[in-house]
């Protein structure tokens, strides 16, 4: 860590109107999370959650020589979690944050440009809207990079976002995914210019602003239950039952011995 980065804060913030931005401001490193900005972080959204007078968040990256939301995790402390235990803590830490943002009782806006990757990717993923620049790259290539894996909460959290398919896709294939790529699965609101993407957020912000509040934090909360704790085993055995038990199912076997194409009644 270099002087200037001990003596800059990591996080960034400023208020518009109702909204609060919280920018990550290492762009000599795009952005990268350290220790700090994680704790700057934290003590900012409970903060936060505190100020009845704020109505939306925003998270962004400070623009450096190229646009960077955020370029990962700190590599000086990902060195540092060479056994289980260290490496089990920094998953943890890192969880810790990501919680915090998704149980805010106000609504989230992540803006991207450039770089998200790994964590922050993971952190635009716990946002309720994205919106993206048309420089975004996102994307986790820790198969040619890192050689680490993420967390089980942390699968979920992209396959709520994408799907599972995607999320086995851009871990497998090691590939940032461009910003049109996330719009076409609906994982981002809007694309828009790099120069645009600020106003574009604060217009976001502001009409998120001018819903109802508990509709929101309660919608939020319900589909993170869901997301989190799934539904009850049994949940879909009527569904099982009606189809295994029907006479389509009888008729559909019968057909494929008989090489013929079933016809399908409904029953």
């Amino acid at each position: 860590m270099t002087s200037q980065d001990m003596d800059t804060p990591h996080l960034a913030r400023r208020r518009e109107g109702a909204v609060e931005w919280l920018v990550f401001n290492r762009p000599r490193v795009r952005n990268a999370m350290s220790a700090r900005m994680e704790n700057e972080l934290v003590a900012a959204l409970a903060e936060i959650a505190d100020d009845d007078t704020v109505r939306a968040v925003v998270f962004t990256g400070m623009r450096g020589e190229k646009p960077a939301f955020m370029a990962g995790a700190d590599m000086g402390a990902l060195s540092e979690a060479a056994d289980p235990v260290a490496a089990v803590a920094l998953e943890r830490e890192a969880e810790r944050l990501i919680v915090a943002i998704e149980q805010l009782r106000v609504p989230t806006v992540a803006a991207m440009a450039g770089a998200c990757v790994g964590q922050g990717a993971l952190l635009a993923s716990a946002c309720d809207v994205r919106i993206a620049a048309s420089s975004l790259r996102f994307g986790f290539p820790i198969a040619r990079t890192v050689g680490n894996c993420l967390s089980l909460a942390n699968y979920a959290r992209l396959i709520a976002m994408t799907s599972t398919a995607m999320t086995r896709e851009m871990i497998f294939s090691a590939k940032l995914l461009g910003a049109e790529d996330l719009l076409a699965v609906r994982a981002i609101r809007t694309v828009v210019g790099d120069d645009e993407i600020d106003a574009k957020a604060q217009e976001v912000a502001e009409a998120l602003t001018q819903l109802a509040p508990l509709t929101l934090w309660a919608t939020r909360q319900a589909l993170l239950r869901l997301r989190d704790h799934g539904v009850p085993a049994d949940a879909d055995d009527d569904l099982l039952a009606a189809c295994y038990g029907s006479q389509d199912m009888q008729e559909a076997i019968a057909a494929f011995l008989g090489k013929r194409t079933p016809v399908w009644q409904g029953r």
